[in-house]
């Protein structure tokens, strides 16, 4: 067999597959256009697609010549991919073309998510299937919709959708890891009832802006300890009620759930001159950043507004919003007993907004245990309850128990053993992966999820690190072609 690391031209396809994904937009819940590129391609390779009801997508590639008698395997991943920008950005998502660029080892994006996560899953599915010198066993390309947002693609699929009972997920971050199970995870929102009334004439209207925060995904990165703008707002506004009096015009952070927000806004009508606000403010902030090291980039903001609200939150519904936010929950809950510096339970306080006469507060749970759902889900029922507010809770999506004997696995582990002499690590991750669903689905699923190495997904700060995007590829054309030589 030609190894992949002799012959570059699968690696560079597969780099110049995610260039043209990456010029189709596909924000979750907008896929029709990207499914109709993989279809499109699929008709040119002579590959037999379908679509179910939600708009999966499930392609069939034959198996190398001599072995069609092979079992079949899946390649998974999911089509949509989480549209973040930096603020100040003309980036339309519905339109535009993801503007790639390198920098060094590295691709990113100009000023938005590079959305490799799934995109470069998906072009190296897409590059295997097309390589000509392959031995490999018939595969299936199953692409799903809106994982972002909820996995609502790989919790509508059936098992007479696809054929194959080993899958590899191709949606993880490391290269050089195994991972063999997940979290589950649930999202709350709690809507508080608001009452407004005129804005006070001798009111100065001031804005207060939270940016410049890492960010990063709220299951991975939620141990990380990066500071949450929503939390840092509401740190502001504890700090501020001690010293003067204010009303709330407007607030709104947060950006998805499955995203540490990384951007907050609040506008307050203060009662008094607007410099001594500002100084207390300036002061505050200090104070806060303080709290935050490793946020080198939290930069708060504060400036008088020319253009006055006509209505402010009523001096209860004020009150009452600072409390629920001071009160609300974000970060790592309890840390995993059986799996070292796993963390087992966590809750993101995700998004801030005004909805249906009321403030809504999302938040996304995640635990590899039911009863840890069930813990956070109580807590916030419990601290809506108090506030006077209402909440709904999603059923959310399970968990992927690890199968630490799967025989995918220990034949994973071989070969990248004998490819690059060393160990892969094998692990579970806090994040929500299809995997979860797709067991559920078809129990008897082997499954595993690899990838190449991407840093800081679901933020502007996203990046791929390009050569691991080759070792993910030799492997994997390496790891087909021993499911032959069986």
């Amino acid at each position: 067999m030609i190894m992949v690391s002799e012959r570059m031209d699968l690696f560079h396809t597969a780099l110049d597959y995610f260039a043209e994904i990456s010029a189709v937009p596909r924000c979750s819940g907008a896929e029709e256009r990207v499914r109709s590129f993989f279809c499109d391609w699929a008709v040119g390779q002579g590959y037999e697609y379908r679509i179910d009801r939600v708009g999966n997508l499930l392609i069939r590639v034959p198996a190398s010549a001599g072995f069609e008698r092979k079992d079949t395997i899946i390649l998974q991943g999911h089509m949509d991919m989480v549209c973040e920008k930096n603020e100040g950005s003309n980036h339309d998502f519905s339109k535009d073309p993801i503007r790639l660029f390198t920098e060094g080892d590295w691709l990113k994006a100009r000023g938005t998510t590079l959305g490799a996560d799934n995109g470069i899953g998906l072009a190296i599915a897409m590059a295997v299937a097309v390589d000509k010198e392959a031995i490999r066993p018939p595969l299936e390309l199953l692409f799903t919709v809106d994982e972002e947002t909820g996995l609502t693609g790989a919790s509508a699929l059936t098992p007479d959708f696809f054929s194959g009972r080993i899958l590899i997920n191709l949606d993880s971050e490391d290269e050089g890891v195994f991972t063999v199970g997940c979290a589950g995870g649930r999202d709350s929102e709690i809507i508080l009832p608001i009452e407004h009334e005129p804005a006070p004439g001798d009111s100065t209207f001031i804005s207060i802006k939270v940016q410049g925060l890492a960010g990063g995904h709220s299951g991975v990165d939620i141990n990380q300890q990066r500071a949450n703008a929503i939390v840092v707002l509401a740190q502001l506004l504890n700090g501020l009620a001690g010293e003067m009096e204010f009303l709330l015009a407007s607030i709104s952070g947060g950006s998805a759930h499955n995203a540490i927000p990384r951007e907050a806004r609040v506008v307050l009508a203060i009662s008094g001159p607007a410099e001594v606000a500002g100084e207390e403010i300036k002061r505050l902030a200090e104070s806060v950043r303080g709290s935050y090291p490793n946020e080198p980039g939290l930069a708060i903001t504060c400036e008088n507004l020319s253009s006055l609200p006509k209505a402010v939150y009523a001096k209860a519904s004020s009150a009452a919003t600072c409390k629920l936010l001071a009160a609300s929950p974000h970060g790592v809950i309890a840390m995993s007993a059986e799996v070292p510096g796993l963390v087992e339970t966590s809750v993101n306080l995700a998004t801030i907004r005004e909805k249906e006469g009321g403030v809504a507060l999302l938040f996304s749970q995640r635990s590899d245990r039911e009863e840890g759902l069930r813990l956070v889900a109580a807590k916030l029922e419990d601290l809506s309850e108090r506030a006077g507010a209402s909440i709904t809770t999603s059923t959310g999506y399970p968990g992927w128990r690890p199968d630490f004997n799967s025989e995918l696995l220990s034949r994973s582990k071989g070969v990248y053993r004998k490819l690059f002499d060393r160990e892969p690590k094998v692990e579970v991750i806090h994040a929500g992966l299809e995997c979860g669903l797709i067991g559920a689905v078809a129990p008897e699923m082997d499954m595993i999820s690899l990838g190449p190495t991407i840093e800081n997904p679901h933020s502007p700060r996203e990046r791929l690190h390009i050569p691991s995007v080759e070792r993910i590829i030799r492997f994997l054309t390496t790891l087909l072609s021993a499911f032959c030589r069986e």
